[in-house]
């Protein structure tokens, strides 16, 4: 059985629940539209993973999404919908990451940006202390499923790939990990996370 030193956990879907159809109700009402004009227009492109990686800047981000959009919302108005897709913790996690930090190291690993880490910072407070550094994508310049940003977390933990375990509920950013030959588990739900933990030897 191998011996894991570290473990890393995305955030959203993993340690909170998100609800993106919050955002396009939020910004409906703001805008004087409706949420399905709004999603039917949305589209996560090339801008928005400039924004993740922090290479534009938040008004850059909000005039674009603006236009695509075609609505009119002030600044505290996107930024509050653009925050609100955010849910409560899974139930659960706080307890396994508190057992799990007596035995691995815990890092996150979250393609994020300069508005979502103004909400989750806050939020996630709780939870923050079992977590040895967050790594967010707008800081890195890097996102998932990029190979840099896998290999700046192995750099600052200081270990070989097959010493870390990886958790994610994103197929795509699973499979990256795997390739740099880090074990993974797709995350679907808390029970099965943990589950896959317990099949990998992980002390639980």
């Amino acid at each position: 059985m191998k011996k894991y030193r570290a473990i890393i956990f995305d955030c959203g879907g993993v340690i909170f629940d998100f609800h993106p159809n919050r955002v396009y109700e939020h910004w409906a009402l703001v805008g004087g539209s409706d949420a399905d004009s709004i999603e039917r227009k949305f589209v996560l492109g090339e801008t928005y993973q400039q924004f993740e990686r922090g290479e534009i800047d938040a008004s850059q981000f909000r005039k674009h999404i603006s236009n695509m959009i075609e609505l009119d919302i002030n600044e505290a108005g996107f930024d509050d919908g653009w925050n609100s897709l955010y849910g409560d913790f899974v139930p659960g996690i706080e307890r396994l990451l508190r057992h799990l930090a007596q035995s691995y190291r815990l890092v996150a690993l979250t393609n994020t940006n300069e508005i979502h880490a103004r909400k989750w910072r806050t939020m996630c407070a709780p939870v923050l202390p079992y977590f040895e550094r967050v790594f967010s994508s707008h800081e890195m310049h890097a996102r998932k499923p990029e190979r840099e940003a896998y290999e700046i977390v192995l750099k600052y933990l200081i270990l070989h790939p097959e010493e870390v375990i990886f958790l994610d509920d994103n197929p795509e950013y699973v499979s990256a990990a795997m390739r740099l030959n880090i074990d993974s588990i797709h995350v679907t739900s808390f029970g099965q996370m943990v589950e896959g933990l317990k099949n990998l030897g992980v002390e639980m």
